[in-house]
């Protein structure tokens, strides 16, 4: 098995994927990007913490510990051309990639196309815990009605078209009605807007799917315990899923949660 070299920001998914591979025997080195990643976060595999215009760091690091292949995963914000001090890697890339003319789905290929010209294979979080990907069908205990099902497609529709333009990836919907959906803020703002807007009677569902032209390899959507807070919170009913397309982490503490607070989890072959 290829040592694998993981580039951390924010969140538990790296956790989970340094646990996995330190379960499995697989060998990993691991890159926080600071300020998103923390020494608690992905203490349980050898590692240093870089900027996110060291590039150059980042890679001859990654070489020098017999890295072959890279998973990118946790949550980075998209940073200003004046946040990012680079060192002469960063510079050459930054020349190469145009950052201010790219959306956000072009940007993660242009760097994976970097990544790979130095000899490295990019992989996707799917590949490296198969477990993590969600599968068609109702998890837990708790089912969509007849009319959550109708939202849910109407979420469905609207969701993807919106990742048609590169915007977003997620919407809330109440009988019919599209209550809010996800932009540059995330799904924790724009499930924060629904309680202004959500009418009495039967509560809304969110829907979360992958772009249309998304690589898998990055940036692929996932829900976790923090998702079912948040949908408790603001008094959504469930959520629906892109089967084969978004990750749970944790998943049995995340059905579990789930479970004792009434709230639906489905996954949606689309």
């Amino acid at each position: 098995m290829n040592k694998l070299g993981l580039i951390s920001g924010g969140g538990v998914l790296p956790t989970e994927i340094i646990k996995y591979c330190n379960q499995t025997g697989r060998e990993i080195f691991a890159v926080g990007i600071e300020p998103y990643s923390w020494e608690e976060q992905i203490k349980d595999a050898p590692h240093i913490f870089a900027k996110i215009g060291e590039v150059g760091k980042i890679l001859k690091t990654m070489e020098k510990n017999g890295v072959q292949e890279i998973v990118l995963a946790g949550g980075i914000k998209r940073p200003s051309l004046k946040e990012i001090i680079p060192d002469w890697g960063g510079i050459k890339m930054l020349a190469k990639l145009a950052i201010k003319k790219m959306g956000d789905n072009d940007l993660f290929l242009a760097v994976i196309d970097e990544i790979e010209r130095h000899g490295f294979k990019v992989v996707g979080i799917e590949d490296v815990v198969p477990e993590m990907l969600f599968s068609e069908g109702v998890y837990g205990n708790v089912k969509p009605s007849a009319d959550d099902m109708n939202d849910i497609q109407r979420g469905i529709t609207v969701a993807k078209a919106l990742g048609a333009v590169d915007v977003g990836q997620a919407a809330v919907v109440q009988e019919g009605i599209v209550l809010a959906v996800e932009a540059a803020e995330g799904t924790d703002m724009m499930l924060s807007r629904v309680d202004a807007v959500k009418k009495e009677g039967k509560a809304p569902v969110m829907v979360k799917v992958k772009k249309p032209r998304q690589d898998t390899r990055t940036d692929l959507p996932a829900i976790g315990l923090q998702t079912i807070e948040q949908l408790k919170k603001y008094g959504i009913k469930g959520i629906a899923v892109e089967a084969g397309a978004i990750l749970v982490i944790e998943r049995e503490a995340v059905v579990k949660m789930a479970d004792e607070c009434g709230i639906f989890i489905i996954g949606i072959k689309i």
